[in-house]
C-alpha cells in the first residue's frame, strides 16, 4: 500500500476510536496490535511482554512516578496555596502584583511539578479567587492562571520531557536543562505584558472598597512564616538542579531526591496530615498508571511502525519533497498546536512523534531544541479553544466561566508563539545550558 495512503488509513482509524470513547493509550495500542495482525506476522506480539516490561522496569521510567509524588507532597500539604499568599505579600509594591504573583508563583511551583493541568488547578484554587476578590477581572485572573499552568510542562522536572526523551532517545538531563532559559524567559515576557496592560488598561483591576476595620483586623506579615514558606521549596529546586547540571546523579536518582526531599520538608513543618499522605498516594498512584497505560498503548504502535518501515519512508518523503525545511517545521509546528486543542500533550506525543521526529531530525534540526519547541506548541494547544485542557480544568477547580477564561487566554496564546519565534533566531536560548555541561 502507498506510503501516503497507509498513513491517512492509520490517523483515520485512530480518530475513529477516540471518538467513540476508547481511552488513547487502549486506542493506540489496539491499532497497533491489529496493524501487526494485518499486515506483520503475529509472532511479533510475543515481543510486547518484553518490551513493555523492559519499559516499565526501566531507571528512565521511574522517574515519573518520583517526580509526581515529589509534586503531590507539595501541592497536598498547601504548600503551594501558601507560596501564592508569601509572594503576593513580597511583590505588593508592584502594580498588579497578584496577578504577576499568580504567574512567579507557577513558574516556581512548575520546577517541583512538571504536569500543566495540575500547576494551574493547584494554584488557581487560591489565587483566582484571591484576585477576584481585590477587584481583577476575570478575564485577567483566569487567562493568567491557565497561562501560567503551561509552564508546568516547560520548567523542568517535566513528564512531557522525560516521555519525550523516552520515545526519540534523547538525553532526558539535556532537555530539562534545556527548559530553564525559555521558560524564564516565557514567565516574564508574561509579566511584562500585565504591567504593559495595567498601565494601558487601567479599568482590568478596580479593588473594591476597604472599611478601616477590615484594614485594622488584616494581620501584619510574618517574615519568618515567608521564609519557612518559600526558602525550603527553593533549596530543593536548586539542590535537584544541582545534582542534574553537575552530574552528581543521574535523572532518576534526583528524582528520587525530590521525593524523599518533598516528604521531609513537609514532615518537618508538621504538614504530613493523614488526609496529605492519602491524597498524595492515590494522586501519585492513578496519575502514573495512567502515564503507565499510555506509554504500552504508544510503543505497540511504534513497533508496528518501526517493522512496517513507514517512518522512515514518510522522512524520506518529506526530505526529498521539502522545498524547505523551515515551512516544514511550521506545518509541524501548526499540526501540534491543532491536535494541542483536543489532546492533552503526553497523547500527542506518542502518536505524532514517531512520524515526524525522524524526517526532522534528517532536515537538521537538533534534537533537545526541537523539544523545547514541541513542547511549548502543546502548551499553546492546551490553552486554545475550543478544548484546551487547562481552560477546563480551571473552570472545574476555579468554577469560572470558561467564556472568561478563553477572553483571558489569547494575548498569552500570542506570547507562547512569539518564544517559538525567538528560539528559531536565538537557538542558544535552549541550546546553551545543555551544551555547557
Amino acid at each position: 500500500m502507498n506510503t501516503l495512503l497507509l498513513l491517512v488509513v492509520l490517523f483515520a482509524l485512530l480518530i475513529a476510536i477516540l471518538l467513540i470513547g476508547t481511552p488513547i493509550g487502549l486506542g493506540i495500542g489496539f491499532l497497533g496490535v491489529a496493524g501487526i495482525l494485518a499486515f506483520l506476522s503475529p509472532k511479533l506480539l510475543a515481543q510486547l511482554c518484553t518490551i513493555t516490561y523492559n519499559q516499565a522496569t526501566s531507571v528512565t521510567t521511574l522517574m515519573i512516578p518520583m517526580f509526581i509524588l515529589m509534586a503531590e507532597f507539595l501541592a497536598n500539604s498547601n504548600m503551594a496555596a501558601d507560596l501564592f499568599e508569601v509572594i503576593s505579600r513580597r511583590l505588593k509594591r508592584l502594580p498588579a502584583n497578584l496577578a504577576i504573583s499568580s504567574v512567579v508563583s507557577s513558574a516556581i511551583f512548575s520546577a517541583v511539578c512538571g504536569s500543566a493541568p495540575a500547576t494551574a488547578a493547584t494554584l488557581g484554587r487560591i489565587s483566582i479567587p484571591t484576585m477576584l476578590k481585590k477587584g481583577y477581572s476575570a478575564t485577567l485572573a483566569g487567562g493568567t492562571q491557565a497561562a501560567g499552568g503551561n509552564l508546568g510542562i516547560l520548567i523542568p522536572p517535566s513528564i512531557n520531557f522525560i516521555l519525550y526523551g523516552m520515545i526519540t532517545e534523547t538525553n532526558v538531563v539535556k532537555l530539562f536543562m534545556a527548559g530553564v532559559f525559555p521558560g524564564i524567559l516565557i514567565a516574564l515576557m508574561m509579566i511584562v505584558y500585565i504591567l504593559v496592560r495595567n498601565k494601558l488598561d487601567p479599568g482590568m483591576i478596580v479593588p473594591p472598597a476597604e472599611s478601616a476595620d477590615e484594614a485594622a483586623e488584616k494581620p501584619s506579615p510574618s517574615l519568618g512564616f515567608d521564609i519557612v514558606t518559600v526558602v525550603p521549596i527553593l533549596v530543593l529546586i536548586l539542590v535537584i538542579f544541582g545534582i542534574l547540571y553537575s552530574g552528581i546523579a543521574t535523572a532518576t536518582e534526583s528524582a528520587a531526591i525530590g521525593a524523599i526531599g518533598a516528604a521531609v520538608v513537609v514532615l518537618i513543618q508538621r504538614r504530613m496530615t493523614a488526609d496529605c499522605v492519602k491524597k498524595t498516594l492515590l494522586n501519585t498512584t492513578s496519575t502514573s498508571c495512567m502515564i503507565l497505560f499510555l506509554m504500552f498503548g504508544g510503543l505497540v504502535f511504534a513497533l508496528f511502525l518501526t517493522v512496517l518501515g513507514l517512518p522512515q519512508e514518510l522522512s524520506g518523503l518529506v526530505v526529498n519533497a521539502s522545498p524547505n525545511r523551515w515551512i516544514t517545521f511550521i506545518v509541524v509546528n501548526i499540526i501540534f498546536i491543532i491536535l494541542g486543542c483536543f489532546m492533552e500533550p503526553l497523547s500527542i506525543m506518542l502518536i505524532v512523534l514517531p512520524f515526524v521526529f525522524p524526517f526532522m531530525k534528517a532536515l537538521g534540526f537538533d534534537p533537545v531544541w526541537l523539544g523545547v519547541v514541541i513542547t511549548i506548541n502543546c502548551a499553546i494547544g492546551m490553552i486554545t479553544p475550543p478544548v484546551g485542557m487547562n481552560l477546563f480544568v480551571l473552570k472545574g477547580a476555579t468554577g469560572l466561566p470558561i467564556s472568561d477564561i478563553i477572553r483571558g487566554v489569547i494575548p498569552y496564546i500570542a506570547i507562547f508563539a512569539l518564544a517559538i519565534i525567538l528560539l528559531c533566531v536565538f537557538p542558544g536560548i535552549a541550546t546553551f545550558l545543555p551544551g555547557s555541561m
